[in-house]
């Protein structure tokens, strides 16, 4: 019974306490003093609520990161600055005590805070960053975080470190590519996301060779065959020069499998056609196109197509070229290919020598749509055209046939009605 009343009293005192500071109201005046940047004003009111109301709001700790981070820019000494710094590591932990939901990347934001503020710990930073990125690694949006992970990592395998083997760095780049690869993707307008995935390619480049690639990812396909981002990452790293390995296929089709999406379809392209596979690879491409949503990138397959598999096929390739141009009017080069088909078949199409010449001046005229389209492609069409101007028509010649302002039709595939200048 006297426990219960002891428990009674403590419940009572601690409840009382709580009601005697006013946690809303209080958040509400350091944070009006936030918003007028007035930082150091609002440290002691935001520090009383840190300290007597740490679960009411998760914006406690990330303003306290803020008004913190003021006090570390404004710091008077390194001891000063330093101290500053260790308090908004401790702020990070007590964040993830409270909404440990919220905050399951800790460990990396304090890692950064040491790197962003030149603290000199590098075992430290490598030790949070290693923990923060094996626990939760797909919370992490920051490219400078991702990257400087990555770089640390690489540089303790080639100071010799024995804990980390070329595989184990492999497998980090694997993380490291495709979280950067997913974050681009829903994040197309930052940039920094492709800048830091260029940076990390180039660093890994004496170790990610094809070989090397090739023999990582099929010794980890069995543990990996069933994580999807895994595969995407593996298939993304061998789709340029090492397409052509056998487990790059095996990789292809289990995606596939999993799902057909525009992205899967594309690589299953180009594996067959890396077996030269030809009509799987068209078939594959065909439906990578009708399963893209974006315009753009559906483009892309169009004129991949135009001027790869199906460019021997002139009516073929001019038809996906008219489809690659009606989803991005800016594909200059599309314009540039289809010229040099109008080119490459004016004997064959025109039926006089005016109409053939008439299908060089018709090529000349989309050159110039290349240009207007993609203003830097300018120079490349000049030149194009400077060689065709010999083979096209001239002022005397379309005069000559009267056929000033007026208009020819060309048959064959190209089916275009040409319209000469009236003077």
């Amino acid at each position: 019974m006297k426990a219960i009343i002891l428990l009674l009293g403590i419940l009572f005192i601690t409840n009382g306490a709580a009601q005697k500071y006013d946690c809303i109201s209080k958040t509400k005046v350091y944070q009006e003093l936030l918003e007028a940047k007035k930082f150091t004003e609002s440290f002691n009111t935001w520090d009383e609520i840190r300290k007597n109301c740490p679960k009411e709001n998760n914006v406690i700790y990330t303003d306290g990161v803020q008004i913190l981070q003021y006090k570390i820019d404004n710091a008077s000494s390194a001891e000063e600055k330093e101290k500053l710094v260790r308090d908004v590591l401790k702020l990070y932990d007590q964040y993830y005590k409270n909404f440990p939901l919220l905050a399951s990347d800790y460990e990396v934001n304090k890692g950064m805070t040491l790197v962003e503020n030149n603290i000199d710990s590098k075992e430290e930073i490598f030790n949070l960053l290693d923990n923060g990125f094996s626990k939760a690694a797909s919370s992490v949006t920051s490219a400078n975080a991702i990257s400087t992970y990555f770089n640390l990592y690489l540089d303790k395998f080639k100071s010799g470190d024995k804990n980390i083997t070329s595989n184990s760095v492999l497998d980090k780049y694997t993380l490291v590519n495709s979280l950067l690869l997913q974050l681009q993707n829903t994040h197309p307008e930052q940039k920094e996301y492709a800048t830091a995935l260029r940076s990390i390619n180039k660093q890994i480049k004496e170790l990610a060779t094809c070989e090397n690639l090739s023999d990582f990812y099929a010794k980890n396909f069995e543990t990996n065959k069933e994580n999807s981002d895994w595969i995407m990452s593996a298939l993304i790293n061998l789709s340029g020069q090492c397409a052509s390995k056998p487990i790059f296929y095996t990789l292809a089709e289990k995606l596939y499998s999993t799902k057909a999406t525009a992205q899967s379809a594309n690589f299953m392209a180009l594996a067959n056609l890396n077996l030269k596979k030809f009509p799987e690879a068209k078939t594959f491409y065909t439906e990578s196109a009708e399963l893209q949503s974006n315009p753009i990138e559906k483009a892309k397959i169009y004129y991949t197509l135009a001027t790869g598999l199906e460019a021997g096929d002139a009516s073929k390739s001019k038809e996906l070229l008219n489809k690659a141009l009606a989803l991005d009017p800016k594909m200059g080069r599309a314009y540039l290919f289809l010229a040099q088909l109008y080119t490459n078949n004016a004997a064959q199409c025109g039926k006089t020598n005016f109409e053939k010449k008439a299908i060089v001046y018709l090529a000349i005229e989309t050159n110039k749509k290349a240009a207007i389209a993609q203003p830097r492609l300018k120079p490349t069409a000049d030149k194009l055209n400077e060689g065709l101007t010999s083979k096209s028509l001239t002022s005397a010649e379309i005069s000559k046939e009267k056929m000033n302002g007026k208009s020819i039709t060309v048959g064959c595939w190209i089916n275009e009605t040409i319209t000469f200048p009236s003077k």
